[in-house]
């Protein structure tokens, strides 16, 4: 009989690891490696020396594969036990956090056989190239301006991390929005700033699509599109408000309205319009389920707005209203992170999503070639130089017909 009142019971504890599970060791000791082979000899006597060492060889191949796919197999169910932590009320405790960000970024560049001692030591390295001078210059005029939340970073590291990531791609190099990505994986990772890099490059390269951040942009550009489609789908209200205050396709001179204000969103994952326990969830989910999660997040966002928009009767009350609106987001007067990421949650995976980028990419014409170009800027700092602001919108294609 169980006592569980005068509290003889204790309840078993369930164990959970923060950490994924290591590789399992494809091979054995010598010593068991030297058994398997005598017991094998033995087992086989009456066969020939060579179909001896097929059949030990063919044994080999299969442990080896059973192996790799055990291994595959614990990993998988410690990464779906950390998006199920990701979903639950209060989200990804911090030392979770870290753990899960830094597993993540290594079976990344793990996978595509990085050498990281080699590419640390040059993305660290203390000798300054001929473009580091002109990239720490904009660098330093961005480190201004990340955002309050964030001001507790040692900027000399943000520095460094982003100076590295430029070295370690120059293709994508330095990008305005990057210091607000990297000083909020810096504050996660503790300050380190190895660590810190990793998650820098798994986040630009193994999960953005590709062109979020470099040339044209085609794959941010993409993106803005599948959003419209997406919002004629799941807010249609919203979506044909918003184009009757845009006035006719055939005269719009201007990016979609929602552009404006969702491409800031994209360009900085949030960090600039959501308080910050709200960002680091978001953020959670976009490492583990993947890129679509940006998408659904300002979905979630433009149907809490919904309403209120649907009040405005012109553009410019549009913008008005807009401004409010984003400051009592970014103050979390308008959903907490638990009702966030539960609304992100129910909207589910986005079906077909890279078609649909592929369909977008597709159409979007080269930067070079594109007419009505128009560049919206943050107004919060009005004595700052025009350079130095953050782009918030994208080209506008006068001719090409929208996708509404």
């Amino acid at each position: 009989m169980v006592c569980i009142l005068h509290g003889y019971y204790q309840p078993p504890q369930l164990k959970f690891s923060l950490s994924p599970p290591p590789p399992k060791a494809i091979f054995g000791s010598p010593h068991n490696m030297q058994a398997k082979s005598n017991d094998l000899q033995s087992s086989n006597s009456v066969k020939s020396d060579d179909e001896s060492s097929s059949v030990g060889m063919s044994r080999s191949t299969s442990a080896t594969r059973n192996d790799d796919n055990d291994a595959a197999s614990d990993y998988n169910q410690w990464l779906h036990a950390m998006k199920l932590v990701a979903h639950l009320p209060g989200g990804m405790p911090p030392e979770f956090r870290r753990k899960l960000w830094l597993s993540l970024a290594d079976k990344y560049l793990k996978s595509k056989n990085v050498d990281w001692t080699k590419e640390e030591e040059k993305c660290f390295c203390e000798k300054w190239r001929e473009d580091d001078e002109e990239l720490g210059i904009q660098i330093v005029k961005d480190l201004h301006r990340t955002g309050s939340n964030l001001c507790s970073i040692n900027q000399a590291k943000l520095k460094r991390i982003l100076l590295g990531y430029a070295r370690y791609n120059p293709e994508v190099g330095y990008c305005q929005g990057f210091n607000m990505l990297g000083a909020l994986i810096l504050q996660v990772m503790d300050k380190q700033e190895s660590e810190s890099m990793k998650v820098m490059i798994y986040l630009v390269e193994g999960v953005l699509p590709q062109g979020y951040f470099c040339g044209s942009m085609g794959g941010l550009q993409a993106d803005m599109g599948v959003f419209r489609e997406l919002m004629q789908t799941k807010l249609p209200r919203l979506a044909k408000h918003l184009q009757k205050l845009q006035g006719p396709i055939e005269h719009a001179y201007e990016p979609p309205l929602t552009n404006v204000f969702t491409m800031q969103w994209f360009l900085t994952l949030f960090c600039t319009c959501l308080p910050m326990t709200c960002v680091l969830r978001v953020w959670d989910l976009v490492l583990i389920e993947g890129s679509d999660v940006l998408l659904r997040t300002a979905l979630v966002l433009w149907s809490l707005l919904e309403e209120r928009v649907l009040s405005a009767r012109t553009a410019d009350e549009f913008y008005c209203k807009m401004g409010s609106f984003s400051s009592e987001l970014l103050n979390g007067h308008l959903i907490d992170s638990n009702g966030l990421i539960e609304k992100v949650v129910q909207l589910g995976p986005i079906a077909d999503i890279q078609k649909l980028r592929d369909k977008h990419l597709y159409n979007i014409t080269p930067l070079g070639h594109k007419q009505g170009l128009q560049l919206y800027f943050d107004g919060e700092e009005p004595q700052t130089d025009e350079e130095s602001h953050l782009a918030v919108a994208t080209v506008w294609d006068k001719n090409k017909e929208l996708d509404y």
